[in-house]
């Protein structure tokens, strides 16, 4: 299993003022609030901590197969700039972030030394439904190649809580795989 999570760092600017009263007390606990409050780019600091939540939130849904929304449940812990590690009661996910000026990319394993394929890349239309439509297609195409199959062979559903699952020939294919975009960016990763 395989959870991934993507901010738009400028995206995240316009749309979200996580500076305002109590929105850090909904989303952090008090310790990540410290990393925040000591950090020298908080702005980076605080989307770096979210995107490592939600990666690992897709990773837990996949895993148990509910959903919940309580983002202090989710408790990071850093190990580096790059990598940590989420905790959800007694489950523990690991992280790896690409942070760069534009953005901030989080993939979450359930262990350390998982491999995975991932790609991001800039989007030319940032409409919801747009780039939803052109990352699975991006995705479908990857996979076509790897399997040595047609992509018409391929497609993607979800299942009861809303996880995307893939089939070939109406036969579901055991592969994780995760998918996340926000703002002009889109990403896929794949176990």
């Amino acid at each position: 299993m395989i959870g991934n999570d993507i901010v738009d760092l400028i995206q995240a600017a316009q749309d979200s003022n996580w500076k305002r009263p109590r929105f850090l007390d909904k989303v952090f606990i008090v310790e990540e609030q410290q990393l925040i409050g000591n950090a020298k780019n908080q702005h980076q600091l605080v989307w770096l901590l979210w995107s490592m939540k939600e990666a690992a939130y897709k990773v837990h849904v996949q895993q148990f197969g509910k959903r919940f929304f309580n983002p202090k449940r989710l408790v990071c812990e850093l190990a580096s700039e790059t990598s940590g590690i989420v905790k959800i009661d007694e489950e523990i996910y690991f992280t790896t972030s690409t942070i760069t000026n534009d953005y901030i990319y989080t993939v979450a394993t359930l262990e350390a030394s998982k491999v995975f394929k991932s790609e991001c890349f800039e989007v030319e239309n940032s409409n919801y439904h747009f780039e939803s439509k052109g990352l699975k297609m991006k995705f479908l195409e990857i996979v076509s190649k790897l399997k040595k199959t047609s992509i018409e062979e391929l497609q993607i559903r979800k299942n009861a809580v809303g996880v995307p699952r893939l089939f070939q020939n109406n036969l579901a294919i055991d592969n994780g795989f995760s998918f996340t975009h926000h703002g002009r960016f889109s990403a896929w990763s794949m176990l």
